[in-house]
């Protein structure tokens, strides 16, 4: 018996479902995972002041924090 009979048609198993550290940053992917809702959407609601602003980890790479992320879902926003 192969172990990748029991993975649907295509051969990737299912994906886990997306959930949050306890601290720290998550990058924008993640945060979709969460959100259903499309990047270019996320980025408008970001300019109308809906969305959380990430913060730099590099010179062109942005996260978000988790807190903020947490507290977007709490709120019912997203």
């Amino acid at each position: 018996m192969n172990a990748n009979d029991n993975n649907p048609p295509g051969g990737k198993p299912p994906a886990a479902p997306a959930t949050l550290p306890a601290t720290g940053l998550v990058r924008l992917s993640r945060v979709l995972e969460l959100i259903p809702i499309s990047r270019s959407s996320f980025y408008a609601g970001q300019a109308k002041g809906l969305y959380p602003r990430p913060v730099a980890i590099g010179p062109r790479a942005r996260a978000y924090r988790v807190e903020d992320i947490r507290a977007l879902i709490e709120k019912g926003v997203a």
